[in-house]
């Protein structure tokens, strides 16, 4: 049975998953509005950000599959990872966008850690190849898209696939991260587990085109912020620690939810947060 606490955990949760939007945080750190930074980036720009994007995923995956796991005990906190993610964003902020290629693979893998060790203090047992995936599949979820990103979903039958952002995507992420996760396993079982071998696996490149989808977004946003040329250090390491930050509250959100689902059933935690969309959506068109 959900206690009133676990249903205001699921209505925060329904608050910031429905609507992740990072470019909140960057209007507070640079003192713009976030429309204003949509044409700041150069052409030249988004070919950088898709490889940095792809460069990042490729390093999140190998952290994911061969390092996650392998701590018995409980790391730095997520606050220390956030102040990691700064320091490295300070490099960004001095040199600009860029500086992305370089800074944003090892924010992302200082990020991972963060989002393992708030998954880890959820009850999440991170010696299964499939948490340690899923943990990598919440950088998917911090993206605003209006649509599933997988067709697969069509065949788990749920109220909420067609309602719900977070909902629908989670769906097409799980499908993909257990794919993945039976190609790694069944290669640790027989000794076959090499880089070459689970990073040129189907389903795992399936899963970081997935992946790369919705992590793009908001590093194109985080970008947006880095082409402005009087950003400075000290303002890039705040929007490094925003960012990392923002991936920290989407993982203790869908976290919560799995331990919440764990102890009383998905049945039960699926209609209340259904409840709780409803809500928030009546409340969200209110003020408007």
């Amino acid at each position: 049975m959900l206690t009133e606490q676990d249903q205001a955990h699921i209505a925060a949760a329904v608050a910031y998953l429905e609507q992740p939007s990072f470019l909140f945080r960057v209007a507070d750190v640079v003192g713009k509005p976030a429309h204003s930074l949509m044409n700041r980036l150069p052409a030249r720009a988004h070919e950088l950000i898709g490889k940095a994007t792809e460069k990042a995923l490729q390093r999140a995956l190998e952290l994911a599959i061969f390092s996650l796991g392998q701590a018995s005990e409980q790391g730095p906190s997520p606050g220390m990872h956030s102040a990691s993610a700064a320091m490295v964003g300070g490099l960004g902020g001095f040199l600009g966008l860029a500086a992305l290629p370089l800074e944003l693979p090892l924010s992302t893998a200082v990020m991972l850690r963060s989002i393992a060790e708030i998954a880890r203090s959820e009850g999440a047992d991170l010696t299964d190849p499939e948490v340690r995936l899923e943990c990598l599949s919440v950088l998917a979820l911090g993206a605003r898209m209006p649509a599933p990103i997988d067709a697969q979903v069509l065949e788990e039958p749920n109220n909420l696939q067609g309602e719900s952002n977070y909902w629908s995507t989670r769906l097409g992420l799980t499908l993909a991260v257990r794919a993945a996760a039976q190609a790694v396993g069944g290669a640790a079982g027989k000794g076959l587990v090499t880089r070459l071998a689970v990073e040129s696996s189907p389903v795992v490149m399936r899963l970081l085109g997935l992946l790369a989808s919705r992590f793009q977004v908001v590093v194109g946003e985080k970008a947006m912020a880095q082409a402005l040329p009087v950003l400075g250090a000290a303002a890039g390491a705040a929007l490094n620690a925003a960012f990392a930050e923002h991936y920290n509250q989407v993982a203790r959100h869908h976290f919560r939810l799995r331990r919440l689902e764990r102890e009383v059933g998905a049945a039960q935690v699926q209609q209340a947060y259904s409840q709780a969309l409803v809500s928030w959506r009546q409340q969200t068109l209110a003020k408007d």
